[in-house]
């Protein structure tokens, strides 16, 4: 299966909002903390294809080189002695935790995705023609659609439909995949199914397992250092 996608998207889940450059926190005081910045990180966002799924996702800081901030010549405060700050509101969290040298931090969500075919699927009906790609609904609902994988015409007997997600059903000359309506990710996971979500991202609810949401800041000691500090946000994970 193809590799995650993975899009930013900075206070809004909006498509205007999408991160592409530098993310500023601006200029801070020593022993103040900076504004607080909320960011939507997507898998496959509005997409009519499946990708991998995002696991044992985490969160952190590291400096541009990718390395812990402590390197001699390459020192960045920010990270080597954890400033920001992270809450994963897609969790539900209510406290922040640090991140940076010394932490990664778990991100999640406890959303979900609905196959957005599910709406439009046609009630199964005996000795009718199914093309390719079309999404068929048993007669009495069970949380699962069909896909036609192998087009045909149905039995005369509504088949016995699976409910285990991604195998085969065969009716008549008719082949169908099993595919749940929804699905929610496990932890530390971010969903890479189909999905769809409207620029401005209002209904982005219905594509809840393919998204987190984070609020981050920095906390500046008193004994921080004159200077910027440019570094990286990261998000990491693994994938099959």
């Amino acid at each position: 299966m193809a590799a995650p996608i993975v899009s930013w998207y900075e206070t809004e889940n909006s498509i205007v909002n999408e991160v592409t450059g530098l993310v500023q926190y601006g200029t801070v005081d020593a022993d103040t903390d900076s504004g607080q910045k909320t960011f939507y990180i997507w898998n496959n966002r509005d997409s009519v294809n499946n990708v991998s799924k995002m696991e044992e996702v985490t969160f952190t800081t590291r400096d541009r080189l990718g390395g812990t901030g402590d390197t001699s010549g390459n020192i960045v405060e920010a990270v080597r002695d954890d400033w920001f700050q992270v809450r994963v509101d897609s969790l539900d969290e209510v406290t922040f935790t640090p991140v940076g040298k010394s932490a990664l931090k778990s991100v999640g969500t406890t959303g979900s995705t609905t196959n957005p075919n599910a709406s439009t699927a046609s009630t199964w009906v005996q000795s009718v023609g199914y093309t390719q790609d079309e999404y068929i609904k048993p007669t009495v609902e069970n949380g699962f659609v069909y896909k036609v994988t192998i087009a045909g015409t149905s039995g005369g007997t509504e088949p016995a439909w699976s409910t285990v997600d991604g195998t085969v059903v065969t009716d008549g000359t008719v082949e169908y995949t099993t595919i749940k309506i929804t699905r929610t990710p496990a932890t530390q996971e971010i969903l890479g199914v189909e999905n769809t979500v409207l620029d401005n991202g209002t209904d982005a609810v219905n594509s809840g397992g393919n998204f987190v949401e984070l609020t981050v800041f920095a906390e500046v000691p008193v004994s921080a250092t004159a200077g910027k500090n440019k570094l990286l946000q990261r998000i990491s994970f693994r994938y099959v």
